[in-house]
């Protein structure tokens, strides 16, 4: 009886495959899943081959999980790298820092009303509520940027 189930288990396994889908909408947007939807079409992606299938498996069973034929770089290339990377990132955190700044003043100019508005008036709450998404987007970037800069050895 074990034997059975073990062999129904086994042509199961053996039988189970995903579908995938590609969609493309009206602006050229790709999107794959895995459930039909209206106007996607069914990728044939066919067996995968022994090699593959061998090399995803020594994967799978590696400690690291690193892929089989990894490309490894020397320290000093990989220092050079991280200064490149620090480089940019300081950069662009000076460029977000600026825009912050000037996000900042543009909103102590801008909310105030103008003459004659009210603040409850539809014009002064969408010119105050763009002034505090920007400084709020810029506030965001920065936080990211210190972020990936912290990540860097």
């Amino acid at each position: 009886m074990r034997f059975f189930v073990l062999v129904l288990v086994c042509c199961a396994v053996l039988t189970a495959r995903a579908d995938i889908y590609k969609s493309v909408d009206a602006s050229g947007q790709v999107t794959y899943t895995d459930r039909p939807i209206k106007g996607a079409r069914r990728l044939n992606l066919g067996p995968l081959p022994a090699a593959a299938r061998a090399a995803h498996s020594a994967q799978k069973n590696s400690p690291t999980r690193e892929p089989v034929a990894f490309p490894r770089v020397d320290a000093g290339t990989q220092n050079r790298r991280d200064d490149l990377r620090r480089s940019i990132l300081q950069s662009e955190l000076h460029t977000e820092e600026q825009a912050l700044a000037d996000a900042v003043a543009a909103k102590k100019a801008g909310v105030s009303p103008h003459a004659g508005e009210l603040t409850s008036s539809p014009a002064y709450v969408s010119r105050t509520d763009k002034l505090e998404g920007a400084v709020k987007l810029h506030r965001d970037n920065i936080r990211a940027l210190g972020k990936e800069l912290g990540s860097i050895r």
